[in-house]
């Protein structure tokens, strides 16, 4: 399953990602990303967080990569939370592939992240 919040007053978005990820998910979540990519306008800040994820089924990370492809120029900085080594594994391995900078943060230090993101506000 994805959800997606709006943190307005920091210009943050958060998507929660759990489960297995299906193109269902995608279809109803992108649409929402992409409108809040219309309203705040590029770069947009963006958490994920990972709860209790466990993967992708194939059409839907083929959805992940088009998004993503597509998007690629449209984000800011991407703070991944989760709690496994192989959720800090992946994250570490996409960042060299993504144009936005991204870290990895443990549940514990979401608020490190919460400043990480909110401090490239206004650069």
């Amino acid at each position: 399953m994805i959800e997606v919040e709006h943190d307005e007053p920091n210009g943050i978005l958060i998507v929660r990602a759990s489960g297995v990820l299906t193109a269902n998910d995608y279809k109803v979540a992108v649409p929402e990303v992409e409108h809040a990519l219309e309203l705040s306008g590029p770069p947009l800040r963006l958490m994920v967080r990972l709860e209790d994820f466990r993967g992708w089924e194939l059409e839907a990370l083929w959805r992940e990569l088009k998004f993503d492809l597509r998007h690629r120029n449209d984000t800011g900085r991407i703070a991944v939370i989760g709690n496994s080594a192989t959720e800090e594994w992946v994250t570490r391995l996409a960042a060299p592939f993504a144009k936005a900078e991204m870290k990895f943060y443990r549940f514990e230090d979401e608020d490190e992240a919460q400043r990480w993101l909110r401090r490239t506000r206004t650069s």
